[in-house]
């Protein structure tokens, strides 16, 4: 019970913060959609880092949250009428930012407490 004590203190005086992991995604699309594409990847908290052009279309390289990409398939191939491609690969870990790390804590304790 003491090390569990002990334990719960130093993770409170520790300032401890959430991270998580970040993808590098390669988007592959048609020109006439590259717009829409570029709306989403920064509504899911994407950074556009680039853009190639490959023939007639276009490759969008992006660094993302991976949260915000687990249900990219279905959506990319909504938007091109399923023409767009991806790939992604792990990038790095990154800070969580505050108002999600807040409701993640909170969601956290309230089911501790139940």
């Amino acid at each position: 019970m003491a090390g569990s004590l002990a334990y719960k203190k130093a993770c409170d005086e520790a300032n401890p913060v959430l991270l998580e992991p970040i993808m590098k995604v390669t988007v592959t699309t048609p020109d006439e959609y590259m717009g829409d594409i570029m709306g989403d990847l920064n509504s899911r908290r994407g950074r556009v880092l680039g853009m190639d052009s490959a023939g007639k279309n276009q490759v969008i390289n992006a660094e993302v949250p991976l949260a915000e990409v687990q249900t990219y398939a279905p959506d990319l191939r909504s938007m091109t009428g399923g023409r767009g491609m991806y790939s992604m690969e792990f990038l790095r870990y990154d800070e969580v930012p505050n108002q999600i790390s807040g409701k993640v804590i909170e969601q956290i304790k309230a089911e501790q407490e139940e």
